[in-house]
């Protein structure tokens, strides 16, 4: 029996004998009393009889009170305690109600908390646009496969992926589009990778894929050139139909480092030098590439301080008119003099100018040197003359290019009608209604517009007779083997009549020979540049060619 009614049945037991032992006393107390008083007052026996009946009777009616008073004061402490236990129970019911209806909240709370939990891992661990894993994720599980790797003594390949020029489908088609190319790009690479591998979304247009265990090098090159298939197809996507490449860097596990940060930084070493080889192509990295990117970077750094310096000069190839063989014009072209390499090419900076940002400084300097020379230039030329000066895509994408080429201009008082601006096909093409409204302004303030290249872009007919040009300028490909070659002769003179019938004025770039300019002077092209007229050459020798022409 437990103690607690071990307890309970001693307190009964001793109420219980508190009751019998009053009962027992008090009936005898009762009993000899009423007895000695029975026998002395009531000697005689009809007395004595009735007394005794009523004797009886007293101690039926007195023991009857004595228990009743005994009794019920614990009766009413019972039915007390009986209703504050039901006053209890029904307080405990209330209660219980209650805390099911807490408990219901809290089940429904908990399945929000649930949802919220799994929402925030959504959040932390995958991109809300494609639904690929997001960088964190990517980063734990290729540390996680670099352990299986270890300990089981396999290799894995980290391809990081760069979208070519994915900006003009945002700046050309809008971000809708961008977002829905983004999407079918993320579906293709998980089709192309399947089961073999791990695609995230690393950045905006930069995705990771992990290839898990392959066996050798000809498997891991089956699943880029995979890759590079599922680009290669044509995407039509809101009634547009476009092509779209990618570059690729690609790090080895374990030999291209042997921690996930080593992996990435190694991948992207390697996508940049894809880049710089042209994009739409793949590298592995290699240690030799640490090499080259540190003397990329030196060679940046000389290229800000010659912007400091001012260690760049400005050259100027002559523009003739063929058929009065007359100076006309000149082409502005920026040459660089390293203090101890001395004369560096443009092609060997100006793109390491435009992926760095400073093509805008160096494209700055070369028109505010250029209207500066001109005066002088004129002088010696005649009044019709002009100048000619380049512009990069970075350049020409510039929101505040046009205001700050006018702005140049009216701040140096040159007049607008002795320049010319030139563009490639590349450039106009890569967004071309404001790439029009660019060249109107241009125009409308008297500044020549030179179409550069022309020939080997990919402009349409239906953008050439749309775009406010000037000028073409036929690329020298179609000039060099003219002599020789017929099929590049009506090449040339195909290209010569489609401009004059658009109206346009036609340079022939890359002349190095009389019997060229013969030949495009038969074609009736406008004018030549080549070394036939002079190669590029700094102000005062330019001075001095003018002086003989």
């Amino acid at each position: 029996m437990p103690e607690k009614n071990k307890d309970l049945n001693c307190k009964a037991n001793n109420y219980a004998a508190k009751i019998s032992i009053i009962y027992a006393v008090v009936s005898a107390v009762w009993i000899l009393v009423s007895d000695i008083l029975t026998t002395t007052l009531f000697a005689k026996r009809g007395l004595f009889t009735i007394f005794s009946v009523i004797k009886g009777w007293l101690f039926v009616l007195i023991t009857a009170s004595l228990l009743y008073f005994l009794i019920r004061k614990k009766i009413y402490s019972l039915y007390l305690s009986e209703n504050k236990l039901q006053n209890a129970l029904e307080e405990l019911q209330k209660t219980n109600a209650e805390l099911s209806k807490t408990q219901e909240k809290l089940v429904v709370q908990y399945k929000k908390l649930a949802k919220n939990q799994e929402k925030i891992k959504e959040l932390a661990y995958f991109d809300q646009l494609t639904n690929l894993p997001n960088r964190n994720y990517f980063t734990m599980v290729l540390e996680k496969a670099i352990k299986e790797a270890h300990f089981k003594g396999q290799q894995l390949a980290l391809i990081y992926i760069d979208i070519d020029n994915f900006s003009k489908i945002n700046n050309t088609l809008g971000h809708e589009t961008g977002d829905i190319v983004l999407k079918e790009i993320a579906q293709r690479l998980k089709e192309a990778v399947g089961n073999n591998g791990f695609v995230a979304r690393l950045t905006g247009d930069e995705f990771g894929i992990i290839i898990y265990n392959f066996l050798d090098f000809n498997v891991l090159n089956y699943f880029i050139y995979k890759i590079f298939n599922s680009f290669s197809m044509s995407w039509e996507i809101m009634e547009y139909d476009f092509y779209i490449t990618p570059s690729m860097g690609v790090a080895i596990y374990p030999s291209d480092g042997q921690d996930s940060v080593s992996l990435l930084k190694n991948a992207d070493k390697a996508l940049k030098l894809a880049k710089e080889k042209g994009k739409n192509t793949f590298c592995f990295y290699n240690v030799e590439m640490d090499n080259i990117l540190q003397q990329r970077l030196e060679f940046e750094s000389e290229l800000r301080k010659a912007i400091e310096k001012d260690q760049f000069v400005l050259y100027y190839q002559p523009i003739v008119n063929l058929e009065k063989m007359q100076l006309c014009g000149a082409e502005a072209l920026i040459r660089w003099i390293h203090p101890q390499k001395g004369m560096i090419p443009p092609m060997s900076f100006i793109p390491i100018a435009e992926q760095t940002g400073l093509i805008s400084q160096i494209g700055q300097w070369v028109l505010t040197k250029a209207i500066l020379d001109l005066k002088s230039i004129r002088e010696v030329t005649n009044h019709n003359f002009y100048v000619s000066f380049n512009a990069s895509l970075r350049e020409f994408s510039s929101a505040n290019f046009v205001d700050n080429v006018l702005y140049t201009i009216e701040a140096l008082k040159a007049d607008p009608t002795s320049l010319g601006i030139e563009i490639t096909e590349s450039v106009a093409m890569a967004d071309p209604q404001n790439t029009i409204k660019s060249l109107n302004t241009f125009k409308e303030k008297g500044i020549k517009v030179f179409l550069d290249d022309f020939g080997t872009g990919y402009s349409s007919l239906n953008y050439l007779k749309q775009l406010p040009i000037d000028v073409v300028k036929i690329d020298r490909s179609f000039i060099a083997n003219m002599s020789t070659d017929m099929k590049e002769q009506r090449i040339a003179k195909s290209l010569i009549d489609l401009s004059h019938i658009l109206d346009l004025k036609v340079v022939a770039e890359g002349i190095e020979d009389s019997q060229q300019a013969e030949i495009l002077k038969s074609f009736d092209c406008d004018f030549g540049q080549g070394y036939l007229f002079g190669k590029p050459l700094p102000k005062d020798q330019f001075l001095e060619l003018a002086k003989r022409f």
